[in-house]
């Protein structure tokens, strides 16, 4: 089987998954009994019946969510430093867009005046 393929199989009985959930839900929410019929369902095949190499085995909901609070740990700032660090980057760029209209106006001062011969 190709790599595409696989995929591509992958991807749908994603989808169907997503949609048999989606018919519990509003099921759920009419009051009304879900069918457990996988074919009226939305899902013609099992969830797991297309197993990938490329795809790592889904974990569990409390190791999910573990991983998922280590990872946001990791590039979580704080809001403080951040916004103390945006101060600060704006204040180097003024000074530095300052110094250089200060370093260039002498500059366009020095040859106006030699180019004039003389010194105001």
């Amino acid at each position: 089987m190709s790599k595409r393929l696989s995929e591509l199989l992958r991807q749908r009985t994603q989808i169907q998954e997503h949609l048999t959930w989606l018919d519990r839900e509003i099921a759920a929410e009419q009051g009304t009994l879900p069918s457990t019929d996988p074919v009226k369902a939305g899902s013609a095949t099992p969830a797991m019946s297309l197993p990938t190499s490329d795809s790592p085995p889904p974990l569990p909901s409390s190791e999910f969510e573990a991983t998922a609070k280590k990872i946001i740990g990791e590039y979580q700032q704080d809001l403080g430093a951040l916004g103390q660090n945006t101060r600060r980057g704006c204040l180097w760029f003024f000074s530095i867009a300052l110094g250089a209209g200060v370093v260039m106006a002498a500059i366009a001062y020095v040859l106006y005046a030699r180019h004039l011969g003389r010194w105001w």
